[in-house]
């Protein structure tokens, strides 16, 4: 500030010169010496105080504003509760019991100790899910539940394809796990990995979902598709356990060897074909390409078609960029992937294709997924 503005300009302002009295100045004997008062004086004193009341009331009108636009945002804003440090050992308390170890034991050495292989979901009333690589035909598993329970299983049957098997056990005190639709998983999602060691123990650990509709190898060799990708820690005996979203519903089966889930909508499928027969059965178009890079929104240009397949024998040719599949938009080779394998052998579906720059319909009638190996092309 310059020195001129500090300095007076003027004579000081007289005591009665303002909108505010202390009640003690107002009483008798006030000792405030008189000043003469003029219309000017009285007149700018009303308008300062009618300023001063104004600007008070915008302020406390606008902050009331404020506070019921902030209240909507907040309110429009709000997400699922994420799992906090604390509210992790609260999940794995609520799911624990249904998470089971998995041992197996040499099928030809009678005194052989039982090793820890890995874990399993209870899904319903004597029923296990669990990772199909840990199920080895040369060996007696045996499941050991929460409360130290040893029971034998049977094989009821074993899907490559996503790496899972379902187990039948008798005479265990099981209880179901809480499975979710896996409608609404999202990128970022927090999450929880929860399998079982020797009992009682339990292993846990958090992480976000980083990706879906995800392509990667599988234990067995096998491609995996439709995975759910996630950072948390997953130790490989953690295969077969829980992948478990805020409030403790299980989101996906852990399989390995990295940390990769198979979707719970896509687990219920292939729970219910194994129950039903032993085996599982996935959607195929005889599809390769690669994502259309250059194009808004994505898509799939065709390389090549199988020969003989569903694809070629409807027509699809190379050069033809996929968009959807029935009315689900596909962005990525993965999302195509994931779309057709999700679906029945048999099942009609039309593909949306952009040709030579038009938009054509090509229908398509769904055959049967072969095992592929990982180091494959990813085949639709």
């Amino acid at each position: 500030m310059a020195a001129d503005d500090d300095a007076a300009s003027g004579p000081p302002p007289h005591p009665l010169d303002r909108v505010w009295f202390h009640p003690s100045e107002l009483g008798g004997g006030t000792a405030l010496a008189p000043r003469p008062t003029s219309t000017r004086t009285w007149f700018v004193a009303v308008v300062a105080l009618a300023v001063g009341m104004s600007a008070t009331l915008g302020i406390v009108a606008a902050a009331g504003d404020l506070h019921a636009r902030s209240s909507v945002i907040v309110e429009r804003a709000v997400l699922p509760v994420s799992p906090e440090p604390d509210d992790v050992a609260g999940v794995v308390g609520s799911v624990g019991r249904s998470i089971v170890t998995l041992t197996a034991t040499a099928a030809d050495a009678a005194d052989a100790v039982p090793t820890w292989i890995g874990s399993g979901v209870v899904v319903g009333s004597g029923r296990v899910l669990t990772a199909a690589h840990l199920v080895d035909p040369s060996t007696t598993v045996s499941v050991v539940t929460s409360g130290g329970q040893v029971a034998a299983v049977q094989v009821v049957g074993m899907d490559l394809e996503t790496d899972l098997a379902l187990l039948r056990i008798d005479g265990a005190d099981l209880a179901p796990a809480r499975l979710s639709t896996g409608d609404d998983l999202r990128v970022g999602q927090r999450v929880v990995t929860l399998g079982a060691g020797p009992a009682p123990r339990r292993w846990a650990a958090t992480g976000v979902i980083s990706g879906l509709d995800a392509v990667a190898p599988l234990a067995d060799g096998v491609q995996g598709v439709a995975l759910i990708a996630t950072d948390a820690a997953v130790d490989p005996h953690l295969a077969g356990g829980a992948l478990l979203d805020a409030s403790g519903a299980v989101v996906g089966i852990l399989t390995g060897p990295g940390a990769v889930a198979v979707p719970i909508d896509v687990a219920r499928d292939v729970v219910a074909q194994l129950s039903a027969s032993g085996r599982a059965f996935h959607g195929w178009a005889g599809i390769v390409g690669t994502d259309a890079l250059d194009r808004p929104g994505g898509g799939v240009r065709v390389r090549a078609v199988t020969s003989g397949g569903p694809a070629a024998t409807a027509g699809l040719a190379e050069g033809d960029v996929v968009l959807k599949v029935g009315d689900r938009a596909v962005g990525n080779v993965g999302d195509l992937a994931a779309t057709v394998r999700r679906l029945k052998p048999g099942d009609p579906v039309s593909l949306t294709v952009v040709r030579g720059g038009t938009r054509v319909e090509i229908p398509v009638r769904l055959g049967t997924s072969v095992a592929t190996p990982a180091d494959w092309m990813v085949v639709a």
